[in-house]
């Protein structure tokens, strides 16, 4: 799959999307996730705030450099009961890792269409 990808080192933000589908909504999971949904409402994109912050927490090779240099990046979802468990796959330096976010409840968020409604 074909996926685009950029990091903004002066405000540590990363972003990675399906280049090839339309985001038809995104969804704020906190202050540091956000997912972009297609039309059926899965996952193709995400954008990371403060991301080598978030994943110092969990994997310290990925660190403000790994992101400066990578040279591809993808992600991978599961939707299994009322979580999404969102996997990113980033290449640096010739290095690949496969890395975790926290799983993001669907029911922490109500969409703008639906709230707009009630």
């Amino acid at each position: 799959m074909a996926y685009k990808f950029h990091y903004d080192k002066e405000h540590d933000i990363l972003y990675i999307a399906n280049a090839l589908k339309k985001v038809e909504e995104s969804v704020e999971f906190s202050e540091d996730i956000v997912l972009d949904l297609d039309k059926d409402g899965k996952v193709i994109g995400v954008e990371l705030f403060y991301a080598s912050e978030l994943f110092n927490l969990f994997n310290k090779e990925i660190d403000e450099e790994f992101l400066i240099n990578l040279s591809d990046a993808g992600l991978e979802y599961k939707d299994y009961r009322n979580v999404w468990y969102v996997f990113l796959i980033l290449k640096s330096r010739n290095k690949v890792i496969s890395q975790a976010l926290p799983p993001l409840r669907k029911s922490e968020y109500t969409s703008p269409l639906i709230a707009s409604c009630e």
